[in-house]
Order: structure tokens, then C-alpha cells, then sequence
């Protein structure tokens, strides 16, 4: 298994990190959006409604976003998976496998 699959399945463990990740992103984006391609009118409404709500609606946006990028990186494990994970057990050295000295029999 090489670095990036590794590195892969680790953030899969902990799909919090991916979801803060991607809650961040939004974050930056639709503000970022807003002010580049809305109207004049809203962002002086944005203006006036001061500091302290604009930063509130941003931290609301980032918890809100957060929270439904968790929901949706939430998923069920498969029971394949769990076989998966578990070490395969070596065969005995010593004796033969059954049914191997008569395969040719089939």
C-alpha cells in the first residue's frame, strides 16, 4: 500500500477533519462570491449591518456547513470492509491444503 492511499484512509477515519476542511472552504466561498458578483444594494446592507453580525453570520455559515459536510461524509461500513482489515491467516506449512490432491479429479 503505498503513502497516499495510507495517507487516504487515515483522513477517512476521522471524516471531522474532512468536514472542517471542506465547512472552511465553504466559508471562504460564498462570501467571496457574494461580494464579487452581487448587487451594490446587498452589500451595502451587508455593510450596515456592522462588524459583529457579519462575524456571527460567518460563524453560523461555518458551523452550519460543518455540520452537513459531516452528515454527508457520514457512511456505513461494509462488512467487507471488516474482513478487510483483519490479517489473513497464514496456511500451516505442514500440511496440505484439502482438497489439493484431488483436483485432478474434478
Amino acid at each position: 500500500m503505498n503513502r497516499a492511499r495510507r495517507a487516504l484512509l487515515r483522513l477517512e477515519r476521522r471524516p471531522f477533519l474532512l468536514a472542517v476542511a471542506a465547512g472552511l472552504g465553504v466559508t471562504l466561498l460564498l462570501p467571496s462570491a457574494l461580494a464579487l458578483y452581487g448587487p451594490a444594494e446587498l452589500l451595502d446592507e451587508a455593510v450596515a449591518l456592522g462588524d459583529l453580525r457579519l462575524l456571527g453570520a460567518l460563524a453560523a455559515l461555518l458551523l452550519v456547513s460543518t455540520a452537513l459536510f459531516r452528515l454527508a461524509l457520514r457512511r456505513k461500513r461494509l462488512p467487507e470492509e471488516a474482513l478487510d482489515e483483519e490479517p489473513a491467516k497464514p496456511a500451516p506449512q505442514g500440511e496440505p491444503i484439502a482438497g489439493t490432491a484431488r483436483a485432478h479429479l474434478r
